[in-house]
């Protein structure tokens, strides 16, 4: 695990990250990088640098810095503004008036990754060149092929986000080695960044070694294969391309064959014909159906987790979605916090965040405990209200999922449905839904496709919440204005502002650039309409 090795990273931080460049790599000099990857314990060092900075990145290099949720989640209907402590950042995002100055359109972090993915790519092949065959500093065969997948697979995780939040952006397949080299590029079309990361997930893929047990806070076989489906997902949406769906269901197969961290296969019935498979047992229970997000090495659901020490990376003080609920300038969204609040049945809610607390600033999903549900009042015993007895703060890991089985199931779930397979769809829903202790739907409850549609995206909003889904899911099946243009509405007359809503430009699906970001790079360009 990543923890384990993290104090020997120090090192590697300094060697494979820097700030002089759009890209924020600081060229290295022969000497200087080849002196370094000589054996294991370098390769091993790399990785994890690669992995911190990557963690970093995604939850926090500063309080209530978790992109994690602000690109997957901050601009939808899972999270507004807490007024009292907003900033202009969450103002901007909470009246979807975004511009260059917002902290979260820099996607210099993401670069930082990028960055070290291509010196890994680069060096790892000769990082036993010096070693002595057989001896404690040699790195493994299967190890090393296992290391350059990991490299190519971050690379593609990388691209996909930067794709998603901002559409065109350069393309550096190299690392910056030479300090001649001038390090401007123009943003490449988005439908060529897209092809960059499917040839590196189908290049990590092969590489990696097939038919291990997941180790869950380091990129494996069913997260390769997990993110490509989400790819072709995300291609398939914003093309309506029938092809996407069906490669997309190709790789939703191959998560299947894969072994979860306790070593049973995902779905080895699923992972043939499509549609089959599918059964209850292949998720995590009812009962335990918090586990995965508190004990993920042991789950048989978890595919890939983020995993922050906090005794080596500090308070994950996230907004929105931590614990640590001073100052937040986050918080639950009122209607998810009263609509879902009010299903009962749904043994979700209460171990996702607490519904008695009307600041609606506490989720405690990452955190382990026990939700202790109403007691009436019998005779002279008073009544015991509802209590959450649990362990939770600001000094705890946190195993926050990039993608687990559920994830999957609900995205192959829309997939079927897209490809004409109804009942298949609704089976796969039915396995989520019944799981939480809803009660299953039949395929004759939805007239059409957009119906079903609806459905699938409304659990996934609710299974996934806090988890980086929502507004790419929004985005992806073009549902944006529907869903947040009377919620914008709202808040505008809320605030005494024109009721101008969410609008028709969807070129506003993509985050302006930074500020810093155009400043460092001349050849950048703008996205539309937002101004410099």
């Amino acid at each position: 695990m990543i923890k384990k090795i993290l104090s020997i990273t120090a090192l590697a931080m300094v060697l494979l990250s820097g700030c002089t460049s759009w890209v924020d790599e600081e060229p290295l000099s022969e000497g200087r990088y080849d002196s370094f990857f000589q054996n294991r314990f370098d390769a091993d060092a790399g990785i994890a640098g690669m992995y911190g900075t990557f963690q970093q990145t995604m939850v926090s290099d500063g309080n209530f810095r978790n992109r994690y949720t602000f690109w997957g989640e901050g601009r939808s209907d899972n999270f507004e503004r807490f007024r009292q402590y907003s900033t202009n950042t969450t103002n901007e995002m909470h009246f979807n008036s975004l511009t260059a100055n917002n902290d979260f359109a820099d996607w210099t972090g993401l670069y930082k990754v990028i960055g070290q993915a291509n010196l890994l790519i680069k060096k790892l092949p000769d990082v036993n060149q010096n070693t002595t065959p057989g001896s404690v500093n040699e790195l493994p065969a299967t190890t090393l092929q296992n290391y350059i997948a990991q490299a190519y697979a971050m690379r593609a995780l990388c691209y996909f986000y930067i794709v998603r939040v901002w559409g065109d952006a350069p393309i550096r397949t190299e690392p910056y080695l030479d300090l001649n080299e001038n390090p401007e590029r123009a943003r490449d079309p988005k439908d060529k960044v897209l092809e960059q990361v499917i040839s590196d997930l189908n290049q990590a893929y092969t590489m990696m070694p097939k038919g291990a047990s997941a180790t869950v806070f380091y990129i494996n076989e069913g997260a390769i294969a997990a993110i490509m489906a989400d790819v072709y997902m995300w291609k398939a949406g914003l093309s309506k391309n029938q092809q996407d769906y069906q490669n997309a269901i190709v790789w939703f197969k191959n998560v299947f064959k894969a072994k979860a961290p306790t070593g049973k296969v995902y779905n080895s019935a699923g992972s043939v014909t499509t549609g089959s498979g599918g059964a209850a047992a292949d998720l995590q229970s009812t009962g335990t159906w918090k586990d995965m997000f508190t004990n993920p090495a042991q789950s048989v659901e978890a595919i890939w987790n983020i995993h922050w020490d906090y005794l080596a990376n500090g308070c994950p003080c996230m907004a929105g979605v931590s614990t640590a609920n001073n100052n937040t300038p986050y918080r639950i969204a009122t209607g998810i916090f009263t609509t879902w609040g009010a299903v009962t049945d749904d043994i979700r809610v209460k171990q996702t965040f607490d519904i008695t607390k009307k600041e609606q600033d506490r989720t405690w999903k990452w955190y382990p405990g026990v939700y202790t549900p109403p007691v009436p009042a019998v005779g002279t015993t008073p009544a015991q209200p509802y209590k959450y007895t649990g362990t939770f703060g600001s000094t705890l890991n946190v195993y926050m999922p990039v993608y687990r089985l559920s994830d999957q199931y609900l995205l192959y779930a829309e997939a079927l449905n897209k490809t004409g397979d109804k009942a298949n769809a609704v089976k796969y829903l039915n396995l989520i839904r019944t799981r939480a202790n809803l009660s299953a739907v039949t395929a004759a409850s939805f007239a059409t496709e957009t119906d079903l549609e609806t459905a699938i995206l409304q659990e996934r909003q609710w299974e996934l919440f806090g988890e980086g889904k929502r507004w790419f899911d929004l985005v992806r099946t073009d549902r944006v204005a529907q869903v947040m243009d009377p919620i914008i509405i709202a808040r505008q007359v809320e605030q005494g502002a024109a009721q101008t809503g969410w609008g028709t430009d969807k070129r506003k699906y993509y985050w302006p650039l930074h500020r810093n970001v155009l400043n460092s790079n001349s050849l950048l360009v703008q996205n539309q309409p937002y101004s410099e």
